[in-house]
């Protein structure tokens, strides 16, 4: 490739001795903007046009190069447009496009692959396609695209040599998936790195301080469609502008460090392919139907209920020792807090539920208190946790006390079961992204405070395994509070 600026370019195709015509036409090609401009469409049909913010990166040829960007500016874009530039213009190639989870890797290879195959300048030159175990399209003219997760402990980078890597929302990145990243990487290759700050200090954090790489940070404010009115509910929703989730998310900067709640491997390693499992979402409008014939057992519920703006996570394991195994994870979005209660007891009939948790937040509250107005065996299964309170449990040895925070102890029952491999989870790509996800800090009072957001899922673990701690410890771990909310 010629060192990139435009009169470069055209100094050197000159004294090559291309005619004029010819030098536009390679320009046209070469210029990644352009280029983007002649073959993409917007979703209404107009052409696409750079915004001035992204030109630099677009025509960037650095061979190292790291995004450390705010939600919604145009990274998927510009990751888009470069695939289908390297097909058209570095034949006999190959490009690897990684991210850590499947949710993060399906949307985009699934927008490439919709790319190549209705743009009919691009379509022609398409000779296979395979999406499964792994992304990978070949082309006529011998570049090859691969589109892969990282795997547990990065297994699925192994063997893997390309000429350039580009890395998605890399900030969900474990230290060994980036181990084995690194050596796929042919010895003059591009690496182009994208994320959005998570307050880790990890290897995405430090790639963002790298000097030999370029840098770019794109706050969110930089979209033409950003209005004050979204910054305003954002900075609402966020907890204010300082706050970690509107610091990361809207502005792109690091800001405070943070920490990981848990370890991204172990939960890998839990993670069981053979589970049977329902993983359904239900909206207001939809029916519901429990799952029938369900297998004799000890069952326990744990919900993280919500309506409007947050979703509602129903989740069930079963104990079977000396393991809990996930059968069932049920997303409900926009659906009325007596629906759910009507759903609870739905799946209590075909289940018969040993223990119900239940996030007694708002929501949780409500609903928990009317199913314990219902009385007899939901007065004894029911339990409604107070995540900011404390709980009681069995006093040590000594005869001393034990009070813990409640999130706290029923994280660390998570963290336990993980670590041991006594918990097996079935692939849901969506508890995988949020356990990557999920942070902590430290306050000025030494207290442990988990970062609000997409973590739903977890809290409904948090409760079932609690839930199931209080049922099955034989020494009780705290005293029977039946319907009562746990823990103040």
């Amino acid at each position: 490739m010629i060192p990139w600026d435009e009169e470069t370019a055209r100094r050197k195709l000159r004294e090559s001795g291309l005619k004029p015509e010819h030098i536009e036409q390679w320009l046209q090609v070469q210029q990644r903007c352009r280029f983007a401009e002649d073959h993409f469409r917007t979703a209404g049909g107009a052409t696409w046009a750079v915004r001035e913010y992204q030109r630099a990166s677009l025509e960037s040829r650095a061979p190292r190069k790291v995004h450390c960007d705010g939600r919604d500016v145009g990274k998927t874009t510009e990751i888009e447009i470069a695939a289908c530039w390297a097909m058209v213009t570095r034949p006999d190639t190959q490009m690897l496009i990684a991210a850590q989870t499947e949710n993060h890797l399906f949307p985009l290879m699934h927008r490439l692959a919709r790319r190549f195959e209705t743009t009919p300048e691009f379509a022609p030159s398409l000779a296979e396609i395979r999406r499964s175990p792994s992304w990978y399209l070949r082309f006529t003219n011998g570049f090859q695209l691969w589109g892969r997760i990282a795997g547990p402990r990065g297994v699925n980078f192994q063997g893997m040599h390309v000429d350039w890597q580009i890395v998605d929302e890399a900030q969900e990145m474990t230290e060994t998936s980036w181990g084995e990243l690194y050596q796929g990487l042919n010895g003059d290759g591009l690496r182009w790195v994208y994320g959005v700050p998570n307050g880790l200090r990890s290897t995405f954090y430090r790639m963002t301080r790298m000097r030999q790489a370029e840098q770019y940070n794109w706050p969110s404010t930089l979209n033409p469609d950003f209005s004050q009115a979204k910054d305003t509910e954002l900075a609402e929703l966020y907890g204010g502008r300082d706050a970690p989730g509107y610091v990361h998310r809207v502005l792109g900067q690091h800001g405070a460090p943070a920490h990981a709640v848990f370890s991204l491997d172990d939960y890998l390693a839990c993670v069981d392919d053979t589970l049977p499992v329902l993983d359904a979402t239900l909206r207001e409008d939809e029916d519901f139907d429990p799952p029938a014939s369900v297998p004799r057992g000890d069952y326990y519920l744990g919900c993280d209920l919500g309506y409007a703006r947050d979703p509602s996570e129903f989740v069930v394991y079963q104990d079977d020792p000396p393991y809990l195994l996930g059968v069932l994870r049920l997303r409900l979005e926009g659906v009325n807090y007596a629906r759910q209660q009507a759903i609870i007891e739905a799946l209590d009939a075909a289940y018969d539920f040993r223990g119900v948790g239940i996030d007694c937040g708002n929501s949780g509250r409500a609903v928990a208190h009317h199913l314990g107005m219902l009385g007899g065996a939901w007065c004894e299964k029911l339990r409604a946790f107070e995540f900011g309170a404390r709980i009681d449990l069995a006093p040590l040895p000594d005869g001393a006390p034990v009070r813990r925070r409640v999130k706290e102890f029923m994280t660390e029952l998570l963290q336990r079961r993980m670590a041991e491999g006594s918990v097996r989870f079935p692939r849901v790509p969506d508890r995988e992204t949020q356990y990557a996800a999920h942070t902590y800090s430290v306050n000025p009072l030494g207290q442990i405070v988990y970062e609000k957001g997409n973590d739903h899922l977890i809290d409904a673990d948090r409760c079932a395994l609690l839930c199931h701690y209080l049922d099955t410890e034989e020494t009780p771990a705290a005293p029977d509070f039946g319907m009562a909310v746990l823990g103040f």
